[in-house]
């Protein structure tokens, strides 16, 4: 592939959607196309890539599944957008001139246009509308999705194209008459390029997504990267999945990429912890003994949060320093004070946001009994923090602790607080 950015490597056909792969295929050239197995009608006579193309829909089942096929110039033919439609599969996608069956009388370079801006024609070839409209080049179509009626065209804003030393004289002539000085206009543009620019690009922002934290590594081995190709795509679609379906607050495990890579690779290491170690953290008298990077690696892993899956932002002040203690730190050793069981009435009081104190002790304690009282009120408890440390603008009225009234969150903490 000479025109490339990277002219060798290993070519894969997919099907893809805002970065999501459904189906791929593997090519070769000793081997060709792998999946040529696929039943394709006859009468069509579709080469190689036209029949992965028709195999990768056919995998979507178009039978049950409606949807619209985009694809580029490479890909866009006649006789394979008839083999789709034949199979209720509607497709649309640019051409190139002298693609098979492409009508003459379309067949106008783009250097010699001087249509005016706008221009919208089409000739039907057997059941394949082919489509030309004029933008600031000529703009080739393919469709069977669409047609050349007056409510397909839909109002967009445009801005204007630009125009430099080696833009030709008709063409700066045509730009200047419709957009005159302004730099954005609203233009009548055909349904049909705005949806092919919305919808196309799905394998590049697939490939843009893998690029960012990437598998790849230098091997000997011809198989490597293929695999770490799946892998990568495997962990991309895991992530629009969970993005979509579960969803969460800006920034976090399931919107950002790069968390949800961290956390994919610290539960990796805890499955592959308790693979090896199966009575860690089990409170036993048989428990294996834990190393203390192991304990550390374990307990940085147990504050997945349940709500988002992001990682807790753990006790604040960190640090079991003076100043840190004065403000009240709570640490894995943290008592509570026995001022909460005064027979005293003890009311929220509205103050400055600070981090709630029961939130962290429960954050403390839920490291050592990780199926404990404690870890179902910090995890699983309906109305507790859901594995997070809050912060709260309420204190209690009578405890204090190192001087200073405690931050409490105003109503489950506030009751437990109290109770425990």
């Amino acid at each position: 592939m000479p025109n490339k950015p990277i002219p060798e490597g290993y070519k894969i056909l997919a099907l893809a959607e805002h970065g999501y792969t459904y189906a791929f295929f593997f090519t070769s050239r000793v081997g060709g196309f792998l999946g040529m197995d696929i039943p394709v009608p006859t009468q069509f006579n579709l080469n190689p890539t036209s029949r992965i193309v028709f195999g990768l829909c056919a995998q979507l089942q178009p039978l049950i599944h409606r949807f619209i096929l985009f694809c580029d110039n490479y890909f866009s033919n006649i006789a394979l957008f008839e083999a789709l439609r034949e199979f209720r599969i509607a497709a649309c996608g640019t051409v190139r001139p002298n693609s098979a069956l492409y009508p003459k009388c379309l067949k106008i370079k783009k250097q010699r246009a001087a249509l005016p801006w706008g221009t919208l024609g089409g000739v039907v070839v057997g059941r394949v509308l082919a489509v030309i409209w004029q933008d600031k080049t000529l703009v080739r179509f393919l469709t069977t999705a669409y047609d050349m009626r007056p409510e397909n065209v839909i109002n967009r804003s445009r801005r204007r194209p630009y125009t430099g030393k080696n833009t030709e004289a008709q063409f700066r002539t045509m730009i200047n008459t419709v957009w005159g000085e302004e730099s954005v206009k609203v233009l009548p543009l055909p349904v049909a390029s705005v949806d092919y620019n919305l919808f196309m690009g799905g394998v590049d922002i697939s490939d843009q997504r893998r690029s960012y934290f990437s598998t790849q590594l230098r091997s000997v081995r011809t198989w490597m990267p293929l695999f770490y190709w799946l892998l990568d795509t495997t962990i991309i679609n895991a992530f629009l999945i969970a993005k979509q379906s579960i969803g969460g607050k800006k920034n976090t495990f399931y919107t950002d990429q790069r968390k949800f890579m961290e956390n994919l690779c610290w539960a990796l290491v805890k499955d592959g912890e308790d693979s090896l170690h199966p009575n860690i953290g089990v409170n036993s008298p048989t428990s294996a003994p834990l190393s203390e990077t192991r304990r550390r690696h374990r307990n940085q892993e147990s504050q997945i949060r349940a709500s988002d899956g992001a990682f807790t932002k753990g006790t604040k002040p960190v640090g079991n320093t003076s100043r840190s203690r004065s403000k009240g730190y709570v640490g894995r050793n943290f008592k509570l004070p026995e001022c909460r069981k005064d027979p005293q009435p003890h009311r929220s009081i509205y103050t400055q946001r600070q981090y709630c104190m029961f939130c962290r002790f429960l954050n403390q304690q839920a490291k050592k009994d990780n199926f404990g009282t404690y870890a179902n009120l910090f995890f699983h408890d309906p109305n507790g923090p859901h594995g997070r440390v809050r912060q709260t603008s309420f204190t209690c009225s009578h405890c204090i602790y190192s001087g200073a009234p405690v931050p409490l969150c105003k109503e489950f903490c506030h009751m437990y607080w109290h109770q425990i």
